[in-house]
């Protein structure tokens, strides 16, 4: 008898896999022989009977029109939230998510591409993963340590998983290193240990950039080049060769500077403008000529597409090509000879385009300015390089016909203020400021656009397979957002164009909620992206846009140089032009994909240094802005940027009804209300390093300090 139970209690529990096999991606059957194929009996004292009738009551399984019954599946990526929930979300169903209760992720991890099957319920729909499809994770990175059956890997992200680990020969970890691990098997049954190898250990998290290295690491971010890609790398020369000089423009004598932040090194692109006599303006914009050194197909171009990118982390950068390439032969460093793709582009006295030409081109940076430097020129604040006054107002004054172009049509200029991390030189957080943007720092962001416009033209106008910038429409999201700002007392129309948008950023300019409103709608926004076919840009209000002012950082722009200077030299022709063709595509989606890991990347290095910042500012108490309004909290934004949480068990106490129309909490015994925008004081109470969070209490006027035993740091 023992047995024959077990062998029922199993039926019991295999119930849901065996409906799932007969009806997932297979025609409805009649209940009867739906029945008869699980072994069921219509017996209401029957267990199984029972338990098939609980998920018919329940909407697991669904009735069709003919009578007969069928389920419901989706696919899409597993978000665990570390809380032990996930949603599974698909980008065909946006904001249609399914709840994933813990017990139900059966194996699942993080991230990973899952079948569902889900049926409604009062909130929403539920769901149960079925089957991984994907994995998302091959590495784990994160703590080795020792136990008595060997080895194993534990993340700092509790939602990845931990990995038992054989070590490699000679290796040279030690327990509480911070270490990667490559995952050699997942077993089938999740309960059974997740198996990998070491393959690279960063050394103990107490030593400089290790942390960051984690971070790169998480991201699938490469640490070092490939060594075919660095020899190829050292054998290019040093300085401008003679024979580099044949078919080029000479610009040798312009007035030409590079301005840049204070601690770039890789320098791509130039700027020279003079007035004409007939008022208009000549503007050059000068890129270095990063693809006459890097050929296609070469290891060098091989690795840029697949980085894609430079990624600026918190206390690095993660560079796109080598550093004897970016900051060596293809920086436009002063004083010395450079390579680089010329746009020369007329202007009217109204800023208009009148004409516009390009050269392959020599030219010597007479300057290497500083946004800072610049800034201060302007100002009158810095005379050793008063002589360069006539230039920088020259070029002020085109930057304002262009900008007030640009304004003109609707482009959406978001003025974000940006926070700076200041490490110390064990790359400990020593400061959180705003980042300074000034004249300097727009005048070249207006210079940039009008080149990428022109080169768009360009490409448009000779059919050719170039790489355009192209972000559309925003959506379904801008419903939410017009609903948002309604709660703040702000309107849009039904249709919206950037034009609205512009004006919306100029009525919030200055009030409490400005940043609340300018961050909502850059989230409201689709993410821009690249492709062959252009679409327009929706947030520049531009039908022709394209990236061509930074080949050293940005493999879309190293494409559009190559396609420009082969139509230039006439190379752009058969078999070419064919190749280009049929390569563009894939170059654009690898491009976006990348962008968005080195987004993500970054983002998460800033927020594991704020953590770190602020683990020492526990019971402080700041002045905060609510950035956000949930059904488990409010988030609140400090002066300098920093975000956190507060957790709705860290409101004072009340029963707290979350209005999602009007984005407020609502008390309903104090009447006390916390809305969008409301300036508040915020108490840091909780502080989790490893997961990047922050959590703060807001603060009542006259209320003493929180005693110190409900204050944490993780």
């Amino acid at each position: 008898m023992p047995g024959k139970e077990s062998a029922y209690h199993d039926r019991l529990k295999r119930l849901p896999e065996r409906i799932f096999a007969l009806l997932a991606d297979r025609p409805p059957l009649p209940e009867d022989q739906l029945l008869k194929k699980l072994n069921i009996a219509r017996s209401p004292g029957k267990g199984l009977f029972k338990l098939y009738g609980q998920y018919r009551r329940e909407g697991w399984l669904v009735r069709d029109d003919e009578g007969r019954m069928t389920i419901r599946t989706r696919h899409g990526h597993l978000r665990i939230n570390p809380r032990g929930f996930g949603f599974v979300m698909n980008t065909e169903f946006p904001g249609d998510d399914v709840f994933v209760p813990e017990r139900w992720f059966f194996g699942a991890r993080h991230d990973d591409d899952v079948l569902i099957w889900y049926h409604d319920t009062p909130n929403g729909l539920e769901g149960r993963v079925m089957n991984v499809l994907s994995r998302a994770t091959n590495e784990v990175t994160g703590r080795l340590e020792r136990n008595r059956l060997g080895w194993r890997v534990i993340p700092d992200d509790a939602r990845k998983p931990v990995v038992d680990v054989t070590l490699p020969n000679g290796h040279k970890a030690r327990p509480g290193d911070m270490v990667q691990a490559t995952i050699t098997e997942w077993p089938l049954d999740p309960r059974r240990p997740v198996r990998g190898e070491v393959t690279r250990t960063l050394g103990s998290p107490l030593q400089p950039g290790v942390d960051v290295s984690v971070v790169a690491l998480e991201h699938h971010l490469p640490l070092e080049f490939p060594r075919p890609v660095l020899e190829e790398a050292n054998r290019l020369p040093d300085s401008v060769q003679e024979s580099d000089w044949v078919g080029r423009l000479d610009l040798t004598d312009e007035l030409i500077v590079t301005i840049d932040g204070a601690d770039s090194k890789d320098l791509d692109d130039a700027i020279s403008v003079r007035a004409l006599d007939d008022g208009g303006f000549e503007v050059g914009v000068h890129i270095a000529d990063v693809s006459y050194y890097v050929k296609e197909g070469s290891p060098l171009d091989l690795e840029a597409m697949q980085r894609g990118t430079s990624v600026y982390l918190v206390d690095r950068v993660i560079p796109m090509l080598p550093e004897r390439l970016s900051n060596g032969i293809a920086s436009l460093n002063p004083g010395v000879l450079r390579l680089c793709v010329s746009a020369i582009i007329r202007l009217d006295r109204m800023g208009r385009r009148v004409h516009a030409e390009f050269h392959r081109s020599v030219i010597r940076s007479r300057h290497r300015l500083t946004y800072e430097g610049v800034n201060a020129i302007l100002a009158g604040k810095q005379d050793d390089v008063e002589h360069l006054r006539p230039f920088l107002e020259t070029a002020v004054h085109v930057r304002h016909l262009l900008r007030e172009l640009r304004q003109a049509r609707g482009a959406v200029d978001f003025d974000l203020p940006e926070s700076k991390v200041v490490l110390d030189v064990n790359g400990f957080p020593v400061d959180i400021v705003p980042r300074e943007r000034g004249l300097a720092e727009t005048l070249i962001e207006e210079f940039m656009l009008l080149a990428n416009e022109t080169v768009a033209h360009t490409l448009l106008e000779y059919k050719l397979p170039g790489l355009f910038r192209i972000h559309e429409e925003p959506g379904d999201r801008m419903e939410q957002f017009r609903e948002m700002i309604g709660a703040l007392g702000y309107r849009l129309p039904e249709k919206v164009t950037p034009k609205h948008l512009q004006d919306l950023i100029a009525r919030v300019k200055g009030k409490p909620e400005e940043r609340v409103v300018n961050s909502a709608l850059l989230r409201t926004m689709k993410q821009a992206r690249y492709q062959p076919e252009n679409t327009g840009h929706f947030g520049l209000a531009t039908d022709e846009y394209t990236h061509f002012t930074s080949p050293i950082r940005r493999y879309p722009d190293l494409w559009v140089h190559r396609i420009l200077t082969g139509w230039m030299e006439k190379r752009a022709t058969g078999d070419t032009l064919a190749r280009w063709k049929a390569k563009v595509a894939e170059i654009g989606e690898i491009a976006s994909q990348r962008e968005r890991a080195a987004m993500e990347a970054e983002r998460d290095s800033v927020a594991l240094k704020e953590a770190q910042y602020m683990a020492d500012k526990l019971g402080e108490r700041y002045d905060a802005v609510i950035s956000g309004v949930t059904n488990f909290g409010v988030f609140v934004e400090l002066p300098n940027l920093i975000e956190g949480l507060v957790r709705m068990e860290d409101l004072p106490p009340d029963y707290w009804v979350h209005d999602p129309v009007h984005y407020r909490l609502k008390g309903q015994r104090t009447g006390r209300e916390y809305q969008l925008g409301q300036p508040v004081t915020a108490e840091v109470v909780r502080v989790d390093i490893p997961m990047k969070r922050i959590d703060f209490r807001l603060v009542q006027e006259g209320e003493a300090r929180m005693p110190a035993k409900r204050r944490q740091k993780v």
